[in-house]
């Protein structure tokens, strides 16, 4: 799964009208998950992708905990997590 496609469904997900829900969500989540299962198994095979790494999982924890049930998902904290995707 390339950081690419992660980035284009958080973009998406961005974009969504609120309330969004978990199967709008779906893609995003599914994208995200992908890239940080392939960043560590490259990271046990010895890449140095440890950064990258951190920052997938940064932006994982900081959109989906807590998201659901209760909250729903959180305009800001949607963008910020583009955002450390991006490297910012």
């Amino acid at each position: 799964m390339s950081e690419g496609r992660a980035r284009s469904e958080l973009e998406r997900l961005v974009a969504e009208p609120r309330p969004c829900t978990m199967d709008k969500a779906r893609d995003a989540l599914l994208a995200l998950s992908a890239l940080r299962d392939e960043l560590a198994r490259r990271r046990r095979a010895g890449e140095p992708v440890e950064e990258d790494l951190r920052r997938v999982n940064s932006a994982l924890a900081l959109t989906w905990s807590g998201a659901l049930p209760v909250a729903g998902f959180r305009p800001g904290r949607l963008e910020k997590a583009r955002a450390i995707l991006e490297g910012g």
